[in-house]
């Protein structure tokens, strides 16, 4: 498993077209930690990059209350560091509104967090994690370049 990741990665660095690049990446390190059933699997800068891909996705799909229900809430706790870490210190904040929305008793667990979630949210909080959700989209940080940067300067982590 490991030499194939490896003639992947090695194909991907290959990829001059940045978006399509992150792309490519995000596709194989989902693969290795199985879509972040064994994010173990996963390096600490392989678990930052995909962090932040996972959180931009959801929130991309359905803002941040779709993060929060579906299996990417499970790195609810590590999206501010993940962003800080890549540099995307907006987004970052963006993301620590949300947590800071939501609040500190949202459950880790899947299942007793979508149960939690569905009994909790109301029109005040899903008014106020829409405008998260705007602040994110207006994308004032570009996300793919400060992860493509991220990942060139760890580039051995990436293999």
């Amino acid at each position: 498993m490991k030499i194939k990741n490896s003639l992947k990665m090695k194909k991907i660095k290959k990829i001059k077209e940045v978006n399509a690049m992150i792309i490519a990446l995000y596709e194989v390190i989902s693969e290795k930690c199985q879509y972040g059933e064994n994010i173990d699997a996963l390096n600490e800068s392989e678990r930052t990059f995909f962090i932040t891909q996972v959180a931009e996705t959801e929130v991309n799909g359905g803002g941040f209350s779709q993060f929060f229900f579906n299996s990417g809430g499970n790195f609810a706790s590590e999206i501010v560091n993940a962003f800080t870490t890549i540099g995307a210190i907006k987004t970052a904040a963006i993301c620590q509104q949300a947590l800071t929305v939501i609040g500190s008793d949202m459950p880790i667990d899947h299942n007793e967090r979508q149960e939690w979630l569905l009994n909790y949210e109301n029109e005040e909080i899903e008014a106020k994690l829409s405008q998260c959700d705007d602040a994110f989209y207006r994308y004032e940080e570009n996300l793919n370049a400060l992860n493509y940067d991220y990942v060139m300067k760890h580039e051995a982590d990436f293999s």
